[in-house]
């Protein structure tokens, strides 16, 4: 059996290579395309891409975030280039009927490259919904009251189920369990839900950072796009700032910092806030230590107690593994005052969104001062963001199919 998984964006790439990589483990053949940048997650997985029909696009891949992106994608070449893909996965769908099977990963826009050579006699596909989940308008028992029901009665607008209810499609991988009882029960898609492929690859290292049984762990999550992550980055250390004012323990900083960032960049704006530096990466001021890391993220994320973030993926990770997260609105483009308020939806009570950095000391007074918030982030983490070992369960339910 072959398959195409075609993605349209940074972190769908991610996942769609982890699905990739555990269906080549099953004697698959998988080619990807990825529509709105080189692939290099695929490259670095050695999973074979569609180079012919690839091209870097000014948002990075991250065309959602802003329409502005959507724009300078436009006029980077998109149209034209969508045009080719869709070009592309028309005849090898069309070759393929019986032996092969697309793969769509993000949102409607793969999906619909996979559906319309289906419908003409190309082969089955199966779709892996990244982006919509329930929880942006609702939680369990009741719809959220400052949120505006989406057209249509589910995050899936009409037009998205119409194609995800086609006899073609083999299944529809949801990112959590909420998502899929609605999808079956009130809208009968052959919506599954076998975990969110973002837990996956969150193992620890086992890195020693020197913490003391006492002391508190803050990840710092700025984001990886520059010169976004520069500016976050400041908002963030005044966040920290006021944290290592607040917590009576002495505190360590773990900042994941992304491999595209200028780590030098970084250290000057940490002494420039007064912060001694002790060696390359690690800086001290009072009772509180900073450490970056550009390798030992899991790690971070593992070892901290609560997380400052102005980031994407990385937040619903950190979420997933049972910490409380405090952000703050940036100015974009990924990280803008709309996307903070969608994640904090999405969520739920593990973030605690705020205007400005002072109000870090009001959060922490009422997370310290609650005795069962911890246990109530651990449980919501589990809900909304599930266990590891979702790519493999896709692949498996992929294979069976």
């Amino acid at each position: 059996m072959e398959i195409l998984c075609v993605s349209n964006g940074h972190g769908e790439d991610i996942i769609a290579t982890r699905i990739c990589v555990e269906l080549q483990k099953l004697g698959f053949s998988v080619i990807a395309l990825p529509m709105v940048g080189v692939g290099n997650a695929y490259v670095k997985a050695n999973i074979p891409i569609v180079k012919e029909f690839t091209q870097a696009m000014p948002s990075g891949g991250f065309v959602r975030m802003d329409s502005r992106q959507l724009v300078r994608d436009v006029q980077g070449g998109l149209v034209g280039l969508t045009r080719k893909q869709l070009g592309f996965v028309w005849n090898w769908s069309k070759q393929r009927r019986g032996r092969g099977l697309v793969l769509a990963v993000g949102d409607i826009v793969p999906l619909l490259l996979a559906w319309l050579p289906a419908q003409f006699g190309g082969c089955n596909f199966a779709f892996v919904a990244t982006a919509k989940s329930e929880y942006y308008w609702r939680d369990r028992k009741n719809p959220l009251p400052h949120v505006k029901k989406p057209f249509g009665g589910s995050i899936f607008f009409p037009w998205e189920r119409t194609l995800m209810s086609s006899r073609h499609c083999q299944a529809v991988f949801v990112r959590d369990l909420l998502t899929a009882e609605i999808s079956n029960r009130d809208f009968k898609l052959p919506a599954v839900y076998l975990g969110n492929p973002m837990m996956d690859g969150l193992a620890p290292q086992g890195l020693n950072f020197g913490i003391g049984e006492d002391d508190w762990v803050v990840a710092i999550l700025a984001g990886s796009r520059s010169p976004e992550a520069y500016q976050n980055w400041l908002t963030l250390m005044l966040c920290a700032q006021v944290v290592s004012r607040t917590i009576p323990h002495n505190v360590h900083f773990l900042a994941a910092i992304a491999p595209d960032l200028d780590i030098e960049i970084i250290s000057q704006s940490i002494i420039q806030k007064g912060w001694v530096r002790v060696d390359e990466t690690t800086f001290k001021v009072h009772s509180a230590r900073l450490i970056l890391l550009q390798d030992g993220f899991s790690d971070c994320l593992h070892q901290c107690h609560l997380g400052l973030a102005m980031a994407g993926t990385a937040t619903e990770q950190l979420v997933g593994l049972g910490k409380p997260v405090i952000t703050i609105a940036g100015d974009g483009p990924q990280f803008t005052r709309k996307f903070a308020e969608e994640q904090t939806n999405l969520l739920g009570c593990s973030v605690n969104l705020i205007d400005k950095p002072a109000q870090v000391a009001d959060v922490l007074s009422s997370i310290l001062q609650d005795p069962d918030y911890f246990q109530a982030v651990s449980r919501n983490g589990a809900e909304r963001m599930g266990q590891a070992g979702a790519s493999v369960r896709i692949a498996k339910h992929i294979a069976k199919r």
